[in-house]
């Protein structure tokens, strides 16, 4: 058994496409390929979030019933041929990535409904400082440091494919 592995480059790889007559075997190897791009930046993120969050990441969402590391998803559309990353699964992701502003709450105790406007609850005393979360932007580390590996993880993709097909 021979296990010769050929080398393709771009333009060859174009030109085999186009020379393939079944569309839907096509599609499914782009499909396929775009795919396994979206897996390698949906690791890569992983990795990215552990670091930034330490011990946090591994901890147990009762959100998404999964760890919080979960939270990055990777959904794919065949019709439109695309592979969407995203850390929304888990909203509060969004808080670590993009960080939040000083936060304060209203006041310090409830004395009543403020005659001026209907349902509003008045307040005595200042608020006080409840926080804020610094950005970590661990996605967009994730995403520009892995190009490179995406565009790789394509072509080998691709080239896998046509390998199998032409023999």
């Amino acid at each position: 058994m021979n296990n010769s592995v050929v080398e393709i480059d771009a333009q060859e790889i174009d030109r085999m496409l186009n020379n393939l007559d079944d569309a839907e075997v096509k599609n499914r190897i782009l499909f396929d390929a775009v795919k396994s791009g979206a897996k390698v930046l949906q690791e890569t993120t992983k990795n990215y979030f552990r670091n930034a969050m330490g011990d946090a990441a591994t901890h147990y969402s009762p959100y998404i019933r999964k760890p919080f590391e979960e939270g990055v998803t990777m959904k794919g559309d065949k019709s439109y041929c695309e592979a969407t990353v995203s850390i929304m699964s888990d909203h509060r992701m969004k808080w670590f990535e993009k960080g939040t502003k000083p936060r304060y709450t209203k006041g310090r105790r409830i004395i009543g409904y403020a005659k001026s406007k209907r349902n509003q609850l008045e307040r005595e005393g200042k608020g006080h400082y409840t926080g804020s979360i610094t950005g970590r932007n661990f996605f967009r580390n994730a995403r520009q440091s892995s190009e490179g590996a995406i565009t790789n993880a394509i072509t080998q993709s691709i080239n896998n494919a046509l390998n199998k097909i032409m023999g």
